[in-house]
Formats: C-alpha cells, sequence, structure tokens
C-alpha cells in the first residue's frame, strides 16, 4: 500500500534504517519476516508512506484471512507493535500497488487436484505449469513483461503449517488443526493495472480492492483450464492412433501437446481442436477416470 505522509501518526526512530543525501533524509526502512512479514518505508521525497503485511498480522484471525472485515485488525495490530502508528481511516485511501488473492479450500484429496490442473490446461504455450519439490503447483500466463505476468500457486496449506519453521507460529496463536485438509489458492496481482482488471475497478484504493465481489481465483482459472469433453470409447482406428500416442506420453496432455506442436504443421491443423480430441480419448479411460472437473473446481472456489 502506498499512502500519503500524513496517515503515519508516530513512530520510533531507533528501529528504522536511515537513508541520508547530503545531510538531508530521504527514507527510513523498516523490515522484519518472522513471525510475519512486514515491511514500512517513510520517504520523504515522495512524501509517501509505503506499508506491506501478510495475512499473519492476523495472528489467531489468520484463518479469515485479509478481507474488509479484518482490515481493522490489521492495522490494529500493526499499531500495537510499536513500530509505528497509522490512521486506519486514512490508510482506507492508500493505493494497493500489489496483492495475494487468497482462497481456502477444504479439498480431500491435493494431490489428484493438482494432477488434474496440471493436465487441463487449454494451452501448453498460453500457459505454463510447474509443480514444485513441496507438492506446490504454479500456473502462469507465458507473457514477455512482468508487468502482464500473472500467476496462481495452488498448495496443501496444512502441508506449510506443519513445517518446522511455522509450528511456533501455529502453537502459539491456537491454530493447530484449523488447516488441516485445506487448499489455498494464491493469485498474484503485481501492477496496479493487473488489480483493476482482476478486480473490474476503475481505482485501487485499498477500500475499492476490499470491497470489490468479484472472483478473480476463478475467472483465472476459467481462462486458463479447457472445457470438460464428454468421455469417447477407443472404436475406431483414428481413436486407437490417438489412444497410442496418449499411452506413449503416459497419458500426460501437456507431453502430447508439445508433441503435437513439434510434428505437426501449424499451418495446416489446429492444435486446440486436436487437443481436444485427445481430450475425448482420455475422458473415456476407465483407468484414466478423473476425479475433478473444470465445473467442479469452479464451484469449489466460487
Amino acid at each position: 500500500m502506498v499512502a500519503t505522509l500524513d496517515c503515519l501518526l508516530s513512530f520510533d526512530p531507533g528501529k528504522f534504517a536511515v537513508t541520508n543525501e547530503g545531510g538531508i533524509t530521504k527514507t527510513m526502512k523498516f523490515k522484519m519476516t518472522d513471525p510475519f512479514t512486514l515491511s514500512i518505508e517513510i520517504n520523504y521525497i515522495a512524501s509517501e508512506l509505503v506499508v506491506e503485511f501478510t495475512g499473519k498480522i492476523l495472528g489467531k484471525d489468520y484463518p479469515q484471512l485479509i478481507s474488509k472485515d479484518t482490515i481493522e485488525t490489521c492495522f490494529a495490530r500493526l499499531n500495537e507493535l510499536g513500530i509505528c502508528g497509522v490512521d486506519t481511516a486514512k490508510m482506507m485511501n492508500a493505493e494497493v500497488v500489489k496483492c495475494d488473492v487468497t482462497k481456502d479450500v477444504p479439498i480431500e484429496d491435493i494431490p489428484a487436484l493438482t494432477r488434474y490442473v496440471k493436465g487441463a490446461l487449454r494451452n501448453y504455450e498460453a500457459f505454463t505449469c510447474t509443480k514444485f519439490r513441496n507438492g506446490n503447483l504454479v500456473v502462469e500466463k507465458s507473457v514477455s513483461t512482468q508487468k502482464r505476468k500473472r500467476r496462481i500457486t495452488i498448495y496443501d496449506k496444512q502441508h506449510e503449517m506443519n513445517l518446522q519453521g511455522e509450528r511456533p507460529f501455529v502453537s502459539s496463536n491456537g491454530l493447530e488443526g484449523k488447516y488441516d485438509g485445506v487448499c489455498r489458492f494464491e493469485l498474484n496481482l503485481t501492477s496496479k493495472k493487473q488489480i483493476r482488471e482482476a478486480l473490474c475497478l476503475t481505482g485501487t484504493t485499498l477500500s475499492e480492492v476490499l470491497w470489490s465481489d468479484k472472483n478473480p481465483i476463478q475467472d483465472y482459472l476459467r481462462d486458463v483450464l479447457a472445457d470438460d469433453q464428454e468421455g469417447k470409447s477407443v472404436s475406431s482406428w483414428k481413436d486407437l492412433e490417438k489412444y497410442a500416442v496418449l499411452a506413449l506420453c503416459d497419458y500426460d496432455i501437456a507431453k502430447v501437446e508439445a508433441m503435437a506442436r513439434r510434428y505437426k504443421n501449424p499451418r495446416s491443423t489446429s492444435i486446440p481442436n486436436m487437443m481436444k480430441r485427445y481430450r475425448e480419448i482420455l475422458a473415456g479411460l476407465p483407468e484414466e477416470g478423473a476425479t475433478w472437473t473444470k465445473e467442479k473446481l469452479l464451484t469449489c472456489i466460487g
């Protein structure tokens, strides 16, 4: 959040790193990462107060996430730290320049969900999907500029909160068991333009962002994922050829599309139409039957 300096009511100078130039104080900065991330910058040159914090500032109320219902609690906790004091009412007019839109959903089999998403991208050139060793799945748009890059991370929140580094936060805030079976969807918006587009806003003040009724996570996944296909049985030689290609690619649609783009002439073949037929065959294989569908996922995060 970027606010005007009059939002700052007080601060402890001893806790800030000072940048001077020509005997004039330019900025004062504070940063911490434990038990939550908090950074504060007092910029005298630009007459701005820049504040960034994560949802863990809520402590025991962390499962409620940052929202219009909890934002006052966030600022109250900030003021209680003794680092600085801010005017909550004035901070509502601060400009939000980046944010993570987050949704926690109870899901029994998170690995099955991430396998589905990984295999259901509608276009493997327009979007990239990466599965990390910790189980996190990241889907992002393949664009050349950072400002246009939008990505979502899907991960097992219970696993994260059981990590050794998270245990003090969990135990001190009475959060034992609160994240059992919880899957987190986290959409990163890293510019004011992305925020306006994702939330359908004309401005990006904190009040506008928090009171938006859009569901950008659902919108993003609707764009990313291929439409559900009715299963088709293998009933012809052409179907059998497609089945053979699927088997060769370990029933991985991403590998099939990569092979198609390598061997097919894009001028004479519509790759999206071609992939639709492979998805129909895949959906018709009992041993590869999907636990998840696009419609089911969008309903879960609705």
